[in-house]
Order: structure tokens, then sequence, then C-alpha cells
């Protein structure tokens, strides 16, 4: 029986050696088929366009599925749709159409090419989408393209992947909206005139938000928003722009700013002020055994108000944020 048991256990083996001596391990395992990159959501959401004034390209990448590389050429064809965007707004937002995103604007991006090719012998062909008037955009919103396979030019296809959802994310040196930006309140105070004026020391975060190429958006004061329903109201009212400017004469880290209202808020710039002198500054700080920690810093100096007969509040910031330098240039 043991002998019996060896002998069956050598022709398995056999066959085995002999099932891979005659398998073609070149042969394509998986169809060759046109998709669209994006997740499992079908959303592409891994690019982030440069708030410069002469705008900046995205892409669209649509690939070719396989384990090996096609010896022929495949044409792309796309096309715009609302589909996936409709079915994002109703899966996330439901009903509430105050939170609902936007279809990028027309005026915002050229899409130069709906057809192109995957040459043979590659996998993948990239479409530019050229960003142009970003600054026009709120910060606050969800902004999206939404394009598909066109079916009728594109002969072989992926059914699953065939459409997808671009997400329109915008940065700037300071900020950007592909997370959210916060920097810490250093040595800052708010104070509120009276005959014994109330000294607040801010110890909270303020979110930064990219607006232009040099400019963001951030809240006057430690004031919040509240519900989201009437958050707007609440931006528009709260909300300061500040804007950098020219490197100053005394020092090349650090450049001039300049604060104005983002809406309806009643802001006045104040003179320079010790360490508040309306600059923003790249901070180095050197520790005794030689190693350095970086900050972007906002120095600020203005008095608000949000009421007309309100009394004007004085503030006095540093808004510091660490940073690698090395990371921002990858």
């Amino acid at each position: 029986m043991k002998k019996y048991s060896i002998a069956v256990l050598i022709l398995i083996i056999s066959a085995v050696f002999v099932s891979c001596d005659t398998y073609d391990f070149e042969q394509e395992e998986y169809k060759h088929e046109v998709y669209l990159l994006s997740n499992n959501e079908l959303m592409y959401d891994r690019q982030v366009a440069d708030l410069k004034s002469e705008g900046d390209t995205i892409y669209l990448v649509a690939g070719l599925s396989g384990s090996q590389l096609s010896s022929e050429t495949f044409k792309v064809a796309l096309e715009e749709s609302d589909s996936l965007f409709n079915a994002y707004n109703k899966s996330n937002f439901d009903i509430d159409s105050a939170r609902f995103a936007r279809l990028l604007p027309k005026e915002c991006y050229t899409f130069p090419e709906m057809e192109k090719e995957i040459p043979a012998g590659e996998n993948s062909v990239r479409f530019p989408i050229c960003l142009k008037n970003l600054e026009r955009l709120s910060p606050d919103s969800i902004y999206l393209l939404n394009y598909k396979i066109d079916t009728t030019k594109t002969k072989k296809f992926n059914p699953r992947k065939q459409e997808v959802l671009i997400r329109i994310y915008k940065k700037n040196e300071f900020s950007t909206t592909q997370r959210n930006t916060y920097y810490n309140y250093f040595s800052s105070y708010i104070i509120t005139p009276g005959p014994t004026p109330i000294v607040r020391r801010p110890t909270s975060t303020n979110q930064v938000f990219p607006l232009g190429e040099n400019s963001v958006r951030l809240l006057a004061g430690d004031e919040t928003f509240g519900d989201y329903k009437s958050a707007l109201e609440k931006i528009n009212k709260m909300s300061i722009k500040v804007t950098v400017g020219e490197k100053t004469p005394q020092n090349p880290l650090a450049r001039t700013l300049t604060i104005e209202p983002y809406k309806d808020i009643d802001v006045v710039q104040l003179p320079p002020l010790k360490e508040y002198n309306n600059t923003y500054l790249i901070n180095i700080i050197s520790t005794p055994d030689g190693r350095k920690t970086y900050y972007k810093e906002f120095r600020l100096h203005y008095k608000y108000r949000l009421e007309e007969n309100d009394p004007y509040k004085e503030v006095q910031a540093i808004l510091r944020m660490e940073y690698n330098p090395r990371s921002e240039l990858l």
C-alpha cells in the first residue's frame, strides 16, 4: 500500500512538471480593455492644481488592462456626462441641496482633446485638462468634472470603469483645499476695548483657505460658524483676506502682507507692532545641536468688528504652521 502511494505521488509531480513545461507564460492572462483611472468610488482625486496666474494642467488618465503590453493601438474617445455627478450628490447629501457638489464652470477649464490613442507597447494615455480662473471658485464648495468613454468610438472597454469623476482641488504656497490646513495661534491676543479692556489669548487653530496665487482666507477672530446651514453667511461676515506681497528689504525670508475684508466684515489693518508686523515669514528655529524646524507664519496686526455699532476688537496674532521644505519640492 505504501509503495502504491509513493507511485501515485510521483505520477502527480511528473504531471505538474509536464504541465509547467507546456504552459505558455507569455500568453495574455487578462483581456486588453480601456478603462478610466479611478478609485473604488469611480473618483480620481490625486491631483491638485496650482493657483498660478497662467493656470495649471491636470490629467484624466485612460489605461489599458492586461498582464502583457499589447502590440495593438487602442483608440480612446471621451464624452461629457453627469450621471456619476448626480449619483454622488444623491448618495452623499440626499435632498440637502445646500451641500451639493457643483460641476466645474465652463469658464474655469478647457478640454483640448477628446480622442487619443494608447500606442502599441504602452498601457496608458493622458488627456490634459487646462484649468484657469480658479480664484473665482469658493474654497467651501466641491467642484467636479464627469467624463465617460464614448462607447461608439472606443471598441474594447471595461464597462465597470468606463466613467470617472474628477475632483478639482487647488493650492497655493500657504494652503490647499485637498486637506484641511490649520495654523496655530502663537503668542496671540484679541483685545476688546472698554473701561477695563478684555484680553483673550486664543488657543485654538485657524483654518486657512487658498483664494488666489498669493492670497488666503481666514477667520478674523475666534468666533465659530455654528450650524453649517448658516455657515456661508457667517463665513462672509467673519472672514478676512490676506494677500502676501513682496519681500521686505530687512529680511529676505519675510514678505509684506495686506489685510482686507473677504466679504462683509469691517476690518482695518493697523501699523506694525513689535513682532506683529504684518508680514508672512519663513521662520527657521535651530536647536543647540543644529537641528532646524521650519514654520510658515502670518504675523498680523489689525482690528475688526462684525456689527456697525460694535467696538473694534484688536488682533495681535502670529499664526504658525510647521512644514518640511523638502516635502514641498516632491
